[in-house]
Parts: C-alpha cells; structure tokens; sequence
C-alpha cells in the first residue's frame, strides 16, 4: 500500500492505494484538481469566484465566458437540490452573522468525489481517498473480484482519542460534519446562530458530495428530532446515518447494523 498527502482546503487530504506504476500520475492529477479547487472556492480568497459572489461582484445568473464556470454552476446547483432536499436546513446563502454565501458545506465533498474519480481513471481503481473526514473509497475495477471492503473509524466527539466504532464500505462515501475539531461552524438558517441540536453526524451512501452535504444538513436542523426523521428519509435512498447528541447519546439510521 502506498500513501500521499496534501495540505488544502483547509484540512489535510490523505491517500491510500496498492502500489503501482501509476500511482504518483493519478495523485498528481487529482490533487492538482483539489489545489484548483481550493483557489476556486475558497471564502478566504478574497480573489476566488466564490468570495467575488458573496461580495456581489460576480453574478451567479451571469457566468458564461468565465473559466470555471462549468464547476461553479455545477457547485451552485448542488446547494440548490441540497436546500431543497433538506427543507431549508442546508442554505448556502445564510451562513454565518450576518448571513452571506459560502458553499464550504459541499464543496469538500464534491471535490473528493470528483477526485476520486480522477484517480480511476488514472489508474488507481482502489483507493481511499480521505479528505479531512470525508472519504471516497474504491473497491477496484468494475467485474474484478470483489475486493476486501475498507474499514473506516468515526471519532467519538465526546470522548477524543477513541471511536464509536467502525463502517465498512466496498464502494461508497463516509461524511462526517460536528463540533469536536473546529467548533460551532454551521449555522442554522431558521434561527441565523450555530447549529447545536447534535454535535456530529457520520452519513455513508454512493456519492460523498451528497453525503457531506447530508451531513451538513442534518447538523443545521432545529431539533435531533427533525434532524433523525429528514436522515431516515434519506436512509430509503441508500443514506445512512451515525448522530451523536450533546448528552452523548448515539442513534442510527435506516436500521441496525451499520456500526461494527
């Protein structure tokens, strides 16, 4: 097994794959892709596309003719569907006091993904890819034989150092948003403060730019009671969650099994 790592974002972003002839090139290439990433989106670029947005000197309706404007329209509509799905919970366009746009919540998770795939197709079919607790994982080739699934631990947010226990995912995305590392950094839209109904939630599915964006939703909701019933929902689509209350309390969703 073979490991990189690159500092943006940031958070730290960390690889792992077999060894191969072709590692260095595929990691190159996708951490090239974050590195753009990162100048693109970037709230504390005061040159980036996204802070020339929030300060009204780049319209969002007005984008043809901009180099990046295939991704950042692709971003944008990916907040969109995320404020739809989640009831208003996860609103790019209110975060912080006073409300302003920064669309961090999804723009992590839809790198990594994007990433991950470049990896593929760079030749890397198996791989770990974990961008600072939000992790796409590979299982190899489409008809090789199926290969050992990985094992990723989620943090237990009251307790540092240890783990409420462990999922296993073959092909498929673990997002984790909460409190533990960076403090109260989501925001509540309906109530303009930082969000504390729960303070972590671990969501795994097919694609991690959902998943982070789930899991970001879910920590905005007003109550771990709104927040459970919107995720069960979500579990009929192949999201399930891992929540964690400020009492400590740990539920799931979409049925038991998912922690090991």
């Amino acid at each position: 097994m073979r490991s990189a790592v690159l500092e943006t974002m940031g958070t730290v972003i960390s690889l792992a794959a077999p060894d191969s002839a072709r590692f260095q090139a595929a990691a190159d290439a996708a951490f090239a892709f974050l590195r753009h990433v990162d100048r693109t989106f970037s709230p504390f670029r005061p040159d980036s596309p996204v802070s020339r947005i929030r300060d009204g000197a780049l319209d969002p309706a007005r984008l043809d003719g901009h180099p990046d404007a295939r991704e950042l329209r692709e971003v944008l509509a990916l907040c969109d569907g995320l404020h739809r799905d989640s009831g208003g919970a996860f609103d790019a366009w209110a975060v912080g006091d006073p409300p302003r746009f920064d669309p961090s919540g999804a723009v992590k998770g839809w790198a990594a993904e994007r990433a991950s795939a470049l990896l593929a197709v760079h030749g890397l079919p198996r791989h770990a890819l974990n961008a600072g607790g939000d992790v796409r994982l590979r299982s190899g080739p489409p008809g090789a034989d199926p290969a050992p699934p990985w094992r990723v631990g989620i943090a237990d947010p009251h307790r540092p150092g240890h783990l409420l226990g462990a999922v296993e995912v073959g092909e498929g995305a673990v997002a984790t948003s909460g409190t533990a590392e960076r403090g109260a950094h989501i925001w509540e839209p309906a109530t303009g403060r930082p969000a504390g109904a729960l303070v972590q939630v671990t969501v795994t599915g097919p694609d991690l730019a959902l998943a982070d964006g789930y899991a970001t939703a879910a920590m905005a909701h007003g109550t771990a009671a709104a927040a459970h019933a919107w995720l069960e929902r979500q579990a009929g689509r192949g999201y399930r969650a891992v929540t964690v209350d400020p009492a400590g309390r740990v539920r799931t969703t979409g049925g038991p099994g998912l922690l090991g």
